[in-house]
């Protein structure tokens, strides 16, 4: 495993948040011994966006899908300490804070976006899953700002998003009516209004 001086050396280098979070993502992907791996670490949630948009939403943390056993081990040895959550892990030397979501992913492994960094690769969930996490969430729990996200990441991934995966997702969510309402959006080259 690779030692904290060096993650620590890696992480500073640079003062952007988001590629911070890059370069730590693929520094932990790297130091999951190699006969361990049967998944790589995914990066999800708010994090995951902030790095579709590069960086033009921020978030605070560092959500991550794994083997949370793992990850605990490896975050002890990186200095991290829990945090107020739950799930959380924080270093502050770092400026960091970790989420760590569960064990497995809550949506399509195939989807998944594979960044090659400087230290290794960085898996993100797939853009379309995350667009029927944020449409499920703003039709449930109107949460503010899901659905200008959404625009966002549709309009960011133009020409590259898989509109079959995600209606046959929106059914199942039952969400259909929310992914018409920002395709409508799309087309008219505005974002949706929140409800």
């Amino acid at each position: 495993m690779l030692g904290y001086e060096r993650v620590k050396r890696v992480i500073l280098e640079t003062d952007n948040p988001t590629d911070r979070k890059i370069k730590f993502l693929a520094l932990l992907t790297s130091a999951i011994p190699k006969g361990v791996i049967r998944r790589k670490p995914v990066l999800t949630g708010g994090s995951a966006i902030e790095i579709y948009l590069d960086g033009f939403l921020r978030t605070g943390d560092i959500d991550i899908v794994y083997n949370v056993t793992d990850l605990k081990k490896i975050l002890k040895a990186w200095h991290f300490e829990t945090g107020p959550a739950l799930r959380s892990y924080m270093n502050e030397e770092l400026g960091l804070a970790v989420d760590l979501v569960g064990d497995r992913l809550n949506a399509s492994y195939d989807k998944i976006t594979t960044i090659t960094a400087d230290y290794g690769p960085v898996s993100v969930i797939g853009v379309e899953d995350l667009i029927v996490e944020r449409l499920a969430s703003a039709k449930s729990w109107k949460a503010t700002g899901d659905m200008e996200q959404c625009y966002l990441l549709a309009r960011s991934r133009e020409g590259k998003i898989d509109w079959n995966y995600l209606e046959s997702q929106a059914k199942k969510e039952d969400i259909s009516d929310y992914l018409r309402k920002l395709r409508n959006s799309l087309g008219k080259g505005r974002i949706p209004n929140r409800h």
